[in-house]
C-alpha cells in the first residue's frame, strides 16, 4: 500500500511539475485547487497536498491561505523534498495558558506510552495562521493531529469548521467541540461543571446565585450555563436571566490575563448588586470577580461567594473554590483516540470527561 501511495505521489508531482516547466501554467497563474486536482488524478487530497508541497519547496509555486496556489517560477531548482515525519502532532495557540500545557503534557505522556513520535506546534494568537498550519500538516506525513483551537470568533467559525472537516488526516479536537465538522472531540462535561458548582452554592443556603460567562456562544460554555439553570430549577428558582451575564466575545491577553475578566466582572456587579454568589464559567472570570468585588467593598465570602471552573494554579493561590478540569486526561485520551483511528478502530465521537469540586475559602 505504501509503495502504491508513493508512486501515485510521484506521478502527481511529476505531472504538475511538467505543466509548470512547459509553461502550460505561466508565472502568476493560479493552478487548480487541491479539490479539483484530487478529482483529476483520482487520488487523496493528502497526496495532492504533498505534491504541491514539493513544488513549493522547489521554488515553483507559492501558497497563501484563501488566495490559492500561484506559479512563481517556470525554472526547475534542485531541492530536497519536505521531511516525512511519521508522527502525531499537537497544535495549540500558546503554552502560556495553563489549560494548554497541562493538556499537552497528557498528550505527550500518552504518545510516549504508545511509542509514537510527537510533534508540538504553537500557532500563536492568529486563527488564520492556525488554519494554514493545520490544513498543511498532511504534507509532512503526519499520521494525525490533536488540535486545541485558539478562541474562534463567530465570523471565522464556519471557515474553521470547514477546514477541520476537510483535513485529509485523522484529527481530534480538545477543549472545543465542533459537531458540524464530524471530528471526534474530548472536552470537559460542561453541564456537570455548571451543575456541581451551582449545587455547591445552593447547599450553602444561597438563593440569589448568578452566572458569569464570556465566550458564551460556544457549546462548552452553553453546557455550563444549562447545568447552572438545571440546579437552580431543581431548587425552585426559575427566573435566572436577571442574575446572569453571557458575554459572547472573548479577547484573551497572555500578558495580562485578568484584565478583560476584571472589566467584565465590574460591569456584572454594577447591575446585579443583589447576588449572594456567582458561578463563573472559568477561573479567570472568578479571579476577575474577586478583584472587582474588592474594589466595590464586598467581602468574600461574607458578602459574596465566588466559584470558578478550571482549577489553575492562580486559583489555588487565591483560595478559589472551583471545579477541577482533568486537562491532562483530556490530552491523554485524545492521543489514544488518534491512535485507535490509525489502527482502524474508529473514533469516539464526542467524549465528555467529568472533573471534581475543590472547596476553598471563597465559598
Amino acid at each position: 500500500m505504501a509503495t502504491r501511495t508513493t508512486k501515485k505521489l510521484d506521478i502527481v508531482f511529476e505531472e504538475l511539475e511538467r505543466r509548470i516547466l512547459e509553461k502550460k501554467w505561466k508565472v502568476g497563474d493560479q493552478i487548480p485547487t487541491e479539490a479539483e486536482l484530487t478529482v483529476e488524478f483520482d487520488c487523496s487530497r493528502s497526496t495532492v497536498g504533498k505534491a504541491i508541497a514539493r513544488l513549493e519547496h522547489g521554488g515553483l509555486v507559492a501558497r497563501r491561505t484563501r488566495a490559492g496556489t500561484h506559479v512563481i517560477s517556470n525554472t526547475k531548482i534542485n531541492a530536497v523534498p519536505p521531511p516525512l515525519l511519521n508522527a502525531f502532532a499537537f497544535v495549540y495557540p500558546s503554552n502560556q495558558h495553563e489549560g494548554v500545557w497541562r493538556t499537552v503534557r497528557g498528550f505527550q505522556e500518552a504518545a510516549h506510552e504508545l511509542e509514537r513520535r510527537a510533534l508540538l506546534m504553537s500557532t500563536g494568537a492568529n486563527v488564520e495562521k492556525e488554519m494554514e498550519i493545520v490544513s498543511r500538516l498532511g504534507e509532512f506525513d503526519i499520521k494525525g493531529a490533536v488540535v486545541f483551537p485558539m478562541r474562534i470568533d463567530q465570523q471565522s467559525h464556519p471557515r474553521y469548521s470547514e477546514m477541520i472537516a476537510n483535513c485529509p488526516f485523522p484529527l481530534v479536537l480538545v477543549e472545543v467541540n465542533l459537531p458540524e465538522s464530524g471530528r471526534p472531540a474530548v472536552v470537559v462535561d460542561g453541564f456537570d461543571a455548571g451543575y456541581v458548582m451551582t449545587r455547591h452554592l445552593l447547599d450553602r443556603g444561597l438563593k440569589k446565585i448568578g452566572f458569569l460567562a464570556n465566550y458564551a456562544w460556544v457549546a462548552t460554555t452553553r453546557d455550563k450555563y444549562q447545568g447552572y439553570r438545571r440546579a437552580m430549577a431543581e431548587a425552585g428558582i426559575e427566573d435566572v436571566g436577571v442574575l446572569s451575564l453571557l458575554e459572547p466575545e472573548m479577547r484573551p491577553s497572555y500578558d495580562d490575563p485578568l484584565r478583560e475578566p476584571t472589566e467584565l466582572a465590574a460591569t456584572y456587579l454594577e447591575t446585579r448588586s443583589e447576588v449572594e454568589g456567582v458561578v463563573c464559567s472559568s477561573d479567570f472570570l472568578a479571579l476577575g470577580l474577586l478583584k472587582a468585588a474588592e474594589v466595590n467593598g464586598l467581602r468574600v465570602p461574607e458578602d459574596l461567594k465566588v466559584v470558578g471552573i478550571d482549577d489553575f494554579v492562580l486559583a489555588a493561590d487565591a483560595g478559589l473554590t472551583t471545579y477541577r478540569i482533568p486537562y491532562e486526561e483530556i490530552g491523554n485520551r485524545a492521543c489514544q483516540i488518534l491512535n485507535d483511528i490509525n489502527h482502524g478502530r474508529g473514533s469516539a465521537g464526542e467524549l465528555h470527561l467529568r472533573g471534581q469540586l475543590v472547596v476553598r475559602r471563597t465559598s
